[in-house]
């Protein structure tokens, strides 16, 4: 992706942020005028071109790009320069709409980003075991080394409230253009939005969006999510799924189950194991690990809910589970 702008720091902290966030399934590069990119697209494929409003049309001419999407110094776009998305907005808000406007879905078939990334499933018959905090915490460890991406599958997640956004486009959007055969992955950066240091996709709008799509397939949604998106590592947290989960954990490279001490949690648990051995679900048993999550002070409500987590008591906890992790595939 290219940015050029007149402003020369703007193209350059855009680019920066764009690189740095992984919000899109390209390098973006800052140029400072139309004829060092037009060098550089003599050379290079540029599949998005974002062109500040101040750049001349007729020095864009012959520039090789797949799509322009213009920068509109005003948030009513300019009817000559469609389509445009305003520059003087929040950067991730900004970069979902390119996503958005983007066109590849011609591309046929989709081709894996940077080969199949790690699916860590989390998921516990038992319920207030903290479940959710656990997963916006993993979430945020591996996005210290790995491209990481949360995927929750719960009824109401309360994700809207919580980090103080209004949705667009979520989970179900993507679900219906996946099951219909629109194109997905190369868009997938106008689905991600970002909660402190979680990158994630805003869950379903409403539960039937859930029930409307079988385990099997949902299976293979995040399967192709692993391989295709470019995402080291997807986190999944699969909510109030059931025995249905079963199916979602065998494609999953690693699964957490969250559990609590008592005597009615643990019946729970040893139901759920008994129906993975009945079924014939050796693998997920054998991946499966239970943790006791630390029951210290949860972090206060607030915009920066999942920092809190992070350098709270329940991020030095799966910081030792992630590092144990990775000395034992060393091994």
């Amino acid at each position: 992706m290219a940015v050029c702008d007149g402003n020369i720091r703007y193209a350059e902290r855009l680019a920066d942020y764009a690189n740095e966030r992984g919000k899109i399934p390209f390098r973006a590069v800052a140029f400072s005028s139309a004829e060092r990119l037009r060098e550089y697209a003599a050379k290079h494929s540029v599949e998005i071109l974002l062109a500040g409003e101040t750049v001349p049309a007729e020095e864009l001419e012959g520039i090789q790009a797949r799509q322009i999407i213009y920068l509109g110094e005003e948030k009513r776009a300019d009817a000559a320069r469609l389509p445009s998305v305003y520059k003087y907005q929040n950067s991730d808000r900004l970069l979902r709409e390119v996503m958005a406007c983007y066109d590849g879905e011609d591309w046929g078939e989709s081709v894996p980003i940077a080969g199949r990334g790690r699916l860590i499933g989390i998921y516990s018959p038992v319920g207030r075991c903290g479940k959710t905090a656990f997963a916006l915490t993993l979430a945020q460890v591996w996005k210290e080394t790995e491209k990481t991406l949360l995927v929750s599958l719960e009824d109401c997640s309360g994700f809207g409230e919580m980090a103080g956004e209004s949705y667009g486009e979520c989970l179900s959007d993507l679900l219906y253009r996946y099951c219909h055969g629109g194109g997905c992955w190369e868009k997938l950066g106008a689905f991600v939005y970002s909660w402190g240091n979680v990158d994630y996709i805003p869950p379903a709008r409403y539960p039937e969006d859930l029930e409307g799509i079988s385990a099997m397939e949902m299976a293979g949604f995040l399967e192709d999510m692993a391989a295709e998106s470019g995402y080291g590592v997807i986190v999944v947290d699969l909510g109030q799924m059931g025995r249905q989960a079963a199916e979602i954990l065998e494609a999953c490279d690693a699964v957490y189950m969250p559990v609590l001490e008592d005597w009615v949690s643990q019946a729970k648990v040893r139901e759920f194991e008994a129906y993975l051995a009945g079924s014939g679900r050796d693998g997920v048993a054998e991946r499966l690990e239970k943790l006791k999550l630390p029951s210290g002070n949860r972090p206060s409500a607030g915009e920066n809910y999942p920092e809190q987590l992070l350098w709270g008591e329940l991020g030095d906890f799966t910081r030792r589970l992630v590092r144990g992790g990775r000395e034992r595939e060393e091994e």
